[in-house]
């Protein structure tokens, strides 16, 4: 009804009046295209910064996955160790016990070859443990005298495997505090960034305030030009009505009788493709697009073509522009209904939008035209702030071109309204809440 009455009066008045004041108006809009710019410039530093963090974080993960790594390596040296340490105790008691044996053995000699036998020093528990052992040799049979040399050989290894086990722990250890200094730089690395990050998204924030607040400027001095238009639109057109009247009264005179001239035709209004709605209360929004493509997944779904989007569902429109998408057009709407109400749908870029803000819409309500242009259209989750953010980005899950959880989530959602789903692009970076509707 609206383009109906425009048109009417651009044939009633001319064109060239009306465009006069629109120009009027956009001239005087106040509109910041450095600031727009700026903005754009301060997203992609919070990109870039969003990045670093994500590889710190896989940094710090990488160092904690080895850190625990070497631990796991220092408690089995020590388990070896302590198995070393018990094998070198029970050898020490088995040598000790052959060591009893050997003594008791010479005893025996002893007692045969009287007390001229070397063996008068053990019994006269000879302090010198080398003389001692020499003569338990001496005095030992053949097999007792390699079993103590065996022993030995075993203790002089099991030594050698400790020392070895202690020189890999300390070696580990070390390694262990390497790690731990590294992980506490890559920390602190994260931290800084982090830091960066909340102050360039706090730049974003007061430059996107500073923005939308030229822009309802802009809007209500539009608002004021186009009220003025149309009075003088509809001057023109009674002025025109009276004077058509009186003419067709005095052709009606003139005639004596004959038939007044018909009515002029109304126009023909086009009625919008009704909605098949789902269980869930929602609707294919994208069922009147021409020439329909589907392209990637990314923050939400993009998409081309050409002709009226509506509506998912029932809902509120919170806002229809942002300077930070192509051609400004960002489109927000929350649900009132179905399993999503409370969430936020946003249409972007290229769209001609048909609603206001704080105005109600359903399933059956045109939110704008889609135009066949260069970024085609994006439609997805938003955030419902006041910057004008996706869920995707509000989450820290797209990096530029990457699908992320909450676009994967939003083609499911159309698919299941029997729209086409957009292309996946990676395995879905990040996930949406726990208690997020699933389609």
């Amino acid at each position: 009804m609206k383009k109906q009455f425009r048109r009417n009066a651009w044939q009633a008045i001319g064109g060239a009046a009306l465009a006069a004041v629109v120009l009027s108006a956009a001239s005087s809009s106040g509109a910041t295209p450095e600031l727009a710019s700026s903005v754009q410039s301060m997203r992609q530093q919070a990109s870039v910064l969003t990045q670093k963090i994500a590889a710190l974080n896989a940094q710090v993960q990488s160092i904690s996955s080895h850190y625990a790594s070497v631990q796991g390596q220092i408690r089995q040296l020590q388990g070896k160790e302590s198995g070393v340490e018990a094998t070198i105790a029970q050898k020490q008691r088995e040598l000790k016990k052959l060591h009893g044996e050997i003594v008791s053995e010479a005893v025996s000699l002893f007692a045969q070859a009287g007390t001229d036998s070397q063996v008068l020093s053990v019994l006269q528990d000879n302090p010198n443990s080398s003389a001692v052992a020499q003569v338990d040799i001496s005095t030992a049979s053949s097999t007792q005298e390699q079993a103590v040399n065996a022993y030995q050989a075993v203790q002089q290894q099991l030594a050698i495997q400790k020392s070895q086990l202690q020189a890999d722990k300390a070696q580990q250890t070390s390694l262990l505090s390497l790690l731990s200094t590294q992980e506490a730089k890559a920390q602190t690395a994260q931290q800084q960034v982090s830091t960066e990050l909340a102050s360039v998204n706090s730049q974003i924030q007061q430059m996107v305030t500073a923005q939308l607040a030229a822009q309802q400027r802009a809007r209500q001095a539009l608002l004021v030009q186009q009220q003025l238009a149309a009075e003088r639109i509809a001057a023109a057109q009674q002025a025109a009505a009276a004077q058509q009247a009186a003419q067709q009264a005095a052709a009606a005179s003139a005639s004596q009788g004959q038939a007044t001239s018909p009515s002029p035709q109304a126009p023909v209004v086009v009625n919008p493709s009704p909605a098949a709605v789902a269980p869930s209360g929602y609707a294919n929004p994208l069922r009147s697009i021409g020439g329909l493509q589907s392209w990637r997944v990314d923050q939400g779904v993009d998409y081309n073509g050409y002709g009226p989007i509506y509506a998912i569902g029932d809902g509120v429109v919170l806002s229809t522009f942002n300077g930070g998408w192509p051609g400004g057009t960002f489109i927000t709407y929350r649900l009132t209904n179905g399993p999503a109400a409370g969430l936020v749908v946003y249409a972007a870029e290229d769209i001609n939008p048909d609603v206001s803000v704080g105005q109600a819409v359903t399933p059956n309500t045109v939110i704008g035209t889609l135009y066949n242009g260069p970024d085609g259209i994006e439609t997805g989750w938003a955030d419902g702030g006041a910057l004008g953010e996706t869920m995707a980005m509000s989450y820290g899950q797209f990096y530029g071109s990457n699908t992320t959880g909450f676009g994967y989530n939003f083609s499911q959602l159309l698919s299941s309204l029997g729209a086409p789903g957009g292309v996946v692009q990676n395995s879905p970076t990040g996930s949406v809440p726990g208690n997020w509707p699933q389609w």
